[in-house]
């Protein structure tokens, strides 16, 4: 292997510049720093942050576009399914619409009695000189059509009432009720504000509360895509937030999405993780620190993370011997924040290795020579 010209000269270089090692402890014949390779493990943790959500949250609209005129929950309080949260007065175009949902239920209603009425009269007529078989038939189709509408525009006002609106002699009403039980986390109205009905094309409705399963809490962590290989499903994590740094939740990673997104330019993965055990420091919205126990390697050849220099985008290994450091191509393993792994041949337990570009410090030790 050819060697850079500077390289042999390194020791000679450093003797000159008087320079001081930056290695394990003392003075060094070399202008860089110098380490060891070993035999240990290696520990893969990714760090990220995240949200603290729910597993299941619910926003509620309100089925109509009106008023609201109570709200019977707040933040913070417990319902079950089915409960009373709020009611709504319509505008006059939603309480109009539903008025004549009912009329049209009664015309419809009205229009079929009457084709069978007509259809009956038929039958007892004389087949043949007082009626024919056509128009029996086409009575009958009448019939069928009339129930027909009837049946789509009972239908369409059957919805609306199980949405929750009722109406009395005086007024009418939507009764807005909790779709599932937990936690309200979120109202987003006050008595007295007008809100967009749901069903509403613009803006698909005003969220008037979210209610939340806070039994079961996720964070959702942003992964970048260069780490989501060290991430699988099962893996543990610990968790943490700013308003209690000494408090630690355990976690366990629940969803490794197939897909990624982007954010700020770069590719990420919504990684999911399900909280275990204690939750009393986590609250939704929060944010929270995860850090994920990825893959080990255990009693495998490693050197310090600072000993990996690309040349040609090719990762070699400078090992130092007989006064020369050598460069010697490397294949990688599993990497953490202190050491890399090295799968292949060319560096063993014991052997020394520069921390930085020999080059590179031969240079900086040549100035500073001449300056001298």
């Amino acid at each position: 292997m050819r060697h850079h010209p500077l390289l042999a000269l390194l020791p000679l270089l450093a003797l000159a510049a008087c320079s001081k090692a930056s290695g394990e402890g003392g003075d060094s014949p070399y202008p860089f720093k110098v380490g060891f390779a070993d035999r240990g493990d290696v520990h893969v943790t990714i760090e990220e942050t995240g949200v603290v959500e729910p597993d299941r949250q619910i926003v509620v609209k309100s089925p109509i576009s009106g008023i609201v005129r109570r709200l019977l929950v707040r933040e913070g309080d417990v319902v079950r399914a089915g409960q009373l949260l709020a009611t709504v007065v319509p505008d006059i175009a939603q309480a109009n619409q539903l008025a004549q949902m009912r009329s049209d239920v009664t015309s419809a209603r009205i229009a079929r009695d009457n084709a069978r009425r007509d259809y009956d009269r038929a039958l007892g007529l004389t087949l043949g000189t007082m009626i024919t078989q056509q128009q029996i038939e086409e009575k009958h189709a009448a019939i069928q059509q009339a129930e027909n509408t009837l049946h789509r525009v009972q239908n369409q006002l059957r919805l609306v009432e199980e949405s929750g609106v009722v109406a009395n002699d005086s007024s009418q009403l939507a009764s807005i009720r909790a779709p599932a039980a937990g936690v309200v986390i979120l109202r987003g109205v006050e008595e007295g504000e007008t809100v967009v009905g749901g069903t509403s094309a613009f803006g698909g409705g005003t969220e008037m509360f979210t209610i939340g399963d806070l039994s079961v809490l996720i964070v959702k962590a942003a992964v970048n895509e260069v780490d989501i290989g060290k991430v699988a499903r099962g893996e543990r994590v610990q968790l943490n937030v700013d308003a209690f740094p000494d408090d630690t939740v355990e976690g366990v990673v629940r969803l490794v999405p197939p897909a990624a997104r982007q954010q700020d330019r770069v590719r990420v993965f919504d990684v999911e993780v399900e909280v275990r055990g204690r939750q009393s420091v986590l609250r939704p919205g929060m944010t929270a620190n995860v850090r994920i126990a990825g893959p080990t390697r255990r009693n495998v050849v490693r050197v310090p993370v600072e000993a990996i220099i690309y040349q040609e985008g090719k990762p070699v290994v400078f090992k130092v011997s007989g006064g020369e450091a050598h460069a010697t191509p490397v294949t990688l393993g599993l990497s953490d924040i202190a050491h890399v792994e090295i799968t292949g041949p060319g560096i063993a337990p014991g052997d020394s290795v520069a921390l930085e570009d020999p080059v590179a410090a031969a240079d900086r030790a040549k100035s500073v020579r001449r300056r001298s």
